[in-house]
């Protein structure tokens, strides 16, 4: 899931860096989450090198008491490196623990990236792009659909934020992404995926106090080795506070699955299911 998480206050009133983030694969790792006070960080201005480190904790919203309940921590980490005023190499990297499984501890897989900063078209939109190359430094990746690597470029357009009132952000994205596998299929039988695709839109408010909410929305498209079409989505509903140019702190909550219900007709979208959505808790510490 998405439980990705981006001086701080300025951080959270940028909503373009989150788009440049990698499209997932689509694997049967442990869902985890991503809080966007962090998802939404942009490299320091006048900073060779920024940052920031990320600790969360999720659980289902809904327990049944029966065993299903998730229980999860996470941990993240974004390291970037200014290379001139317009270009960023940015590494990013995690690890989820789960609490109910310790099995289902894994690594995330580990992205490269160069950022291209926002150029105005016109007065009224800005638009960006990243290009990367992904590890498979999970298990999941790595043992299970022995994937050796994958490619990806995204491209954001966002509202110029001059033309918008101050705190506002408006943006979308659209993120593309090619895998290599040693093999079609991955050892538990499923078909791995080669190319996938997502496109997204979030909006976010900052108050002068440090406040902030936000909401993000992510399509994700996926094509197997057999051309077989997956289609999925992620939403994420956050409140924030910033603490000082260093510290952030935010809850919210996550719903994702499959975009079509089993008879694959039917929409599966919904703001919150009861098998599938997560609360939040998150501190991030920018550098």
């Amino acid at each position: 899931m998405k439980f990705t998480a981006q001086s701080v206050t300025g951080f959270l009133t940028v909503f373009l860096p989150a788009l440049f983030l990698t499209t997932q694969v689509f694997a049967n790792n442990n869902a985890s989450v991503a809080s966007s006070t962090t998802t939404v960080q942009d490299p320091r201005h006048g900073s060779i090198f920024s940052g920031f480190v990320q600790a969360s904790r999720s659980t289902s919203l809904y327990d049944f008491q029966d065993g299903t309940r998730k229980d999860g921590m996470d941990y993240a980490a974004r390291f970037n490196m200014k290379l001139t005023k317009d270009y960023t190499l940015r590494l990013d990297g995690g690890y989820s623990q789960d609490l109910v499984d310790p099995q289902g501890d894994d690594f995330g897989d580990t992205s490269l990236g160069l950022l291209r900063a926002p150029v105005a078209l016109g007065k009224l939109i800005m638009m960006g792009y990243k290009v990367g190359v992904v590890a498979p430094t999970s298990k999941a990746s790595r043992t299970l659909q022995n994937m050796q690597g994958a490619v990806s470029g995204s491209v954001s357009v966002s509202i110029n934020p001059e033309r918008l009132i101050q705190g506002l952000s408006i943006v979308s994205g659209l993120s593309l992404r090619r895998n290599f596998h040693q093999y079609d299929t991955a050892m538990n039988g499923a078909v791995n995926t080669q190319y996938s695709s997502s496109q997204s839109i979030s909006v976010g408010y900052d108050w002068a106090s440090g406040v902030s909410i936000s909401g993000e929305f992510i399509h994700k498209n996926g094509l197997t080795y057999q051309n077989n079409i997956k289609e999925s989505f992620e939403h994420t509903e956050e409140l924030g506070y910033s603490i000082n140019d260093a510290f952030a702190v935010a809850v919210g909550h996550t719903n994702s699955g499959n975009a079509l219900k089993a008879n694959g007709v039917d929409s599966n979208v919904a703001l919150i299911d009861e098998n599938s959505s997560l609360v939040y808790g998150s501190l991030t510490v920018a550098f």
